[in-house]
């Protein structure tokens, strides 16, 4: 649940928190989660509540769909060393019958 802080409690104080990350919309629309908080960011203005929901919702699709891509992948490749292991095996059985 986000903590309600006032403009004044953040005014030169360090925020002490166990972890950390920017979610940045670049000028080419897309969005980019950064855990690098000494890069400097400019920003055109302000973020509504609507960016941040919809900046946020953005990240959470692109992690997920590595994640989804990763996973597919190595299927992929499991998939194909059981074919080349098949082919093998047919080949080997091939030249024993001759």
């Amino acid at each position: 649940m986000p903590l309600d802080t006032t403009e004044a409690e953040n005014i030169g104080a360090a925020l002490k928190a166990r972890t950390a990350f920017v979610i940045v919309q670049h000028e080419n629309g897309e969005w980019e989660a950064i855990s690098d908080l000494s890069k400097t960011v400019t920003a055109e203005h302000p973020a509504s509540v609507l960016e941040m929901k919809f900046g946020a919702s953005e990240v959470v699709s692109d992690i997920e769909a590595s994640k989804l891509a990763a996973i597919t992948a190595h299927q992929l490749m499991a998939m194909t060393a059981q074919m080349q292991q098949a082919a093998q095996n047919q080949s080997l059985a091939h030249s024993l019958k001759l």
